[in-house]
């Protein structure tokens, strides 16, 4: 059977069926792989620490929407 005819197959599986073959599948990965897998990716996380520009922008956007609602 060919991956692609492999794939289909997979596609009609259950719910059920398919987390019991993931499973299945992980349990012939060794660990040392799996681990090379999961934590080979960094992923970068935005903070507002230290975001001194954004915060006057939106200073500066508070303060245009009070004038243009007091002079309103």
């Amino acid at each position: 059977m060919s991956l692609t005819e492999l794939i289909s197959s997979i596609d009609h599986l259950s719910q059920p069926e398919k987390l019991s073959l993931f499973k299945h599948l992980a349990a012939q990965i060794p660990d040392a792989e799996l681990q090379a897998i999961f934590s080979a990716s960094e992923y970068p996380i935005w903070s507002p620490y230290e975001a001194t520009e954004a915060a006057s922008i939106l200073m500066q956007m508070i303060q245009d929407d009070r004038e243009t609602a007091t002079h309103a």
